[in-house]
Order: structure tokens, then C-alpha cells, then sequence
């Protein structure tokens, strides 16, 4: 039997005081799950919560303890027991599949209603908090709603599907990444291999070698990246630096910026409407470059290491009308490829 204990350690009633006249009284109460499962490295993980936070740790034991902590308070003794008695914790395993779930019972909540008490700062709040501690190989999958996720450091296959709350970690190192975030932030400071989704938030990314990338309605700033495949509409977005190649599609960003791309990077692709692009094209790196505006400008130094091959003939060429090409290289070319195509949007050499 590899499940090896669950345990509701304490039902703890407390007086609650916040400062606030209006929280004298308030009765608050805890109860803590204790999930613990013996585990080999082939076991999967899956955690599914509604309100609250999901922390993740490591440790060297083939074990995994899930530690579940229910608050809830209210201005009665009996609606905070009535609040606690709605949430259960359902764990399932079969084969290698771990799950630990959160569950809400209506019978015991009656006809009152979920939503109206989803927030910690009123009077009345119920939060489900998940502290989890596994070994480093065991994949993990957290889906969690209104609440904060983190996951410091993570090595194994790591999936985490989060809506409205933030999503934190340290390093993820496993080529299987997959982080899907919606109404909330997602900070990360390292990623090997990944496929991340942001939707109405911000990414905060400090380096990645090699990204699939979706944002949306946010603003995105990514410190390093080796190779970049992304789809950015509404929101705008700024890459430090560009080692190796970038394939980016970009819709009513607002503005898409690199800052340096080194003498590394193969070639980078980008598609625009009603974006602006500014690429850092120096005299120093030789590049070859292909750019097509459509209603918008293409702006350049007049350096002379700068020669076209192809570009538009009448005096009116860098006007914002119709589409216009210009196809050349920088220095002596042969090294980096570049090629943009705009629409409705303004392209810019620095």
C-alpha cells in the first residue's frame, strides 16, 4: 500500500482581531490535511485548488506530503463550521497518477454562494492552502484557481494551468515545461525548455534557452533568450537580449523592442500589424536584412556600412503609403538574417 497515511491533524476556533472595529469578534477556524504517499520516480503529481495558495519544495525522500491548511471566518461559530464542513479533500491514485483535489459541497453550504466568499479580506472568507514537498524527479501538475502559485526550483516534467492569481518560480529546468497563466503575473527567473501562455498579465522572465511564447493583453519583458517562437497581440513587449534565432508574430503590441543581438544569432522573423519594431542593427554585426512596411515607415542610420540591393525609387519612399521594400546588408553581410514584415506599423534600425 503505497498511500501511507491522511490525517486531519487540528480544528482550531480562534478569535480574530484586524484592527478594524468591524472584525472585533470575527470567529475564525483552521483545519490541517496531512497527505502522504510513497512514491518511485515514476509517479505523477497532480494538485487541483480552488482559493488559495500552492506552494512546491523539494526534498531527497521517495515520498510526497501534501499539507492542506482551511481557514475560515465569519461572524458566527456555526457559519464558519458550515464554511469548513463545505470543503473537502478528495485524493485519488491509480497506476502512477497522484491526485489531491479541493472540493465544495453544496449540501452543506446550502444556498449560499461560492463567489461570496472567495476573498480573504472581507468579514467572511474560506482560503484552501497547499504546502507540498516531493522528490525532484516526480513530474507535478497544479491547476489553481484564485490563489497564488510558487514553485522555486523545479527539474522534473512540471505543468501548472493558474487563473486568477500570480505564478512564481525560480528555476525550471526540465525540457517538459508547460505554463499557462491567465489574470495574474507570471515571474520566472530561469527556464531551460518551455511553453509558456500569459493572458491579461504581465511576464517578468529573466532567461530562457529555448521558449514557445503566447501573451496577451499584458506587457512582457524577457531578460535573455536563446530561441524565441512568439505570438504577441495587445501587449507590449521588450527582450534584453537574442542569442540565437526568433520567430515572432506580433498584433497591436504597442511596441516590440530587442536591445542587442549578438553576432550568435542566426535569424530572426518577424511579422507585425500595427506594431512597432525596433531592432538593434549595428555597424559592428554584419547582417543581411529583408524589410517590408506596409503604411508605416522603415527608419535607419545613414551609417555607411549600410548598403541596399533593393529599396523603393521615388524621393516619397519612406513615407507612410502602400508597401515598400528594401532588401540589403550591413557591413559585409553573410551573417545575421533579418527579415520584417509591417503592416501599419513603423520599423526602426538603431
Amino acid at each position: 500500500m503505497k498511500i501511507l497515511c491522511s490525517l486531519v491533524l487540528c480544528l482550531l476556533p480562534m478569535l480574530s482581531w484586524a484592527g478594524e472595529p468591524t472584525d472585533l469578534g470575527a470567529v475564525e477556524k483552521k483545519k490541517t490535511i496531512i497527505k502522504l504517499f510513497d512514491v518511485d520516480a515514476n509517479d505523477v503529481l497532480t494538485i487541483d485548488n480552488q482559493y488559495g495558495q500552492v506552494t512546491v519544495g523539494l526534498w531527497d525522500k521517495s515520498e510526497i506530503r501534501v499539507q492542506i491548511t482551511v481557514s475560515a471566518n465569519s461572524d458566527s461559530d456555526e457559519r464558519v463550521q458550515r464554511f469548513l464542513d463545505a470543503v473537502t479533500i478528495d485524493e485519488k491514485r491509480a497506476g502512477n497518477q497522484i491526485v489531491v483535489r479541493t472540493n465544495f459541497s453544496q449540501s452543506s453550504l446550502t444556498n449560499w454562494s461560492l463567489t461570496s466568499w472567495k476573498n480573504d479580506g472581507d468579514r467572511n472568507f474560506v482560503r484552501i492552502n497547499y504546502e507540498v514537498m516531493m522528490p525532484k524527479q516526480n513530474a507535478l501538475t497544479v491547476r489553481n484557481k484564485f490563489g497564488n502559485t510558487s514553485i522555486p526550483s523545479f527539474h522534473a516534467p512540471l505543468t501548472v494551468y493558474s487563473r486568477y492569481g500570480n505564478f512564481s518560480a525560480d528555476e525550471l529546468t526540465n525540457r517538459q515545461t508547460d505554463i499557462d497563466v491567465a489574470y495574474g503575473k507570471a515571474m520566472i527567473r530561469a527556464l531551460e525548455t518551455a511553453k509558456v501562455d500569459v493572458a491579461y498579465g504581465n511576464l517578468d522572465l529573466n532567461r530562457a534557452n529555448a521558449l514557445t511564447l503566447v501573451n496577451k493583453f499584458g506587457k512582457m519583458h524577457i531578460g535573455n533568450v536563446g530561441k524565441l517562437d512568439a505570438n504577441i497581440d495587445y501587449s507590449g513587449a521588450t527582450i534584453g537580449t537574442l542569442r540565437e534565432s526568433g520567430r515572432i508574430n506580433l498584433s497591436f503590441s504597442g511596441g516590440f523592442r530587442i536591445e542587442q543581438l549578438p553576432k550568435t544569432v542566426d535569424n530572426v522573423a518577424i511579422q507585425a500589424s500595427y506594431s512597432s519594431v525596433a531592432l538593434p542593427i549595428e555597424n559592428g554585426n554584419d547582417c543581411d536584412f529583408d524589410v517590408t512596411v506596409s503604411y508605416g515607415n522603415f527608419n535607419y542610420g545613414t551609417g555607411s556600412t549600410m548598403h541596399f540591393t533593393t529599396q523603393p525609387s521615388d524621393n516619397n519612399s519612406r513615407g507612410a503609403r502602400l508597401t515598400k521594400q528594401y532588401i540589403g546588408k550591413v557591413g559585409s553581410g553573410s551573417g545575421t538574417k533579418v527579415k520584417v514584415v509591417s503592416k501599419f506599423g513603423n520599423v526602426n534600425f538603431r
